[in-house]
């Protein structure tokens, strides 16, 4: 197996285990009994929304530094072939 398929495997049972787990939590854990021993792995309801908000703007701020660095690397770079054209 090469290693970018070792790495994609990884990766998608990481997602497929966050997927099943974020799941449980959200959807199942309300109609379980509040002493059940099962609520100690879960953290409280309120983390269901707080933590996918969270990771939609830390990624939403990474994308948007990606595309600004971008654009200001490409700006440079006409900028310094402008300036050659013209010597």
């Amino acid at each position: 197996m090469a290693i970018d398929q070792l790495v994609g495997s990884c990766m998608l049972a990481v997602a497929a285990s966050v997927f099943t787990y974020y799941t449980l939590w959200v959807f199942v854990l309300p109609f379980v009994d509040s002493e059940s021993f099962l609520q100690l792995f879960f953290l409280p309801r309120d983390y269901a929304i707080k933590i996918p908000i969270l990771l939609l703007l830390v990624g939403g701020l990474g994308v948007g530094s990606f595309i600004g660095n971008v654009m200001i690397k490409k700006a440079q770079k006409e900028k310094l072939k402008k300036s050659k054209k013209t010597e």
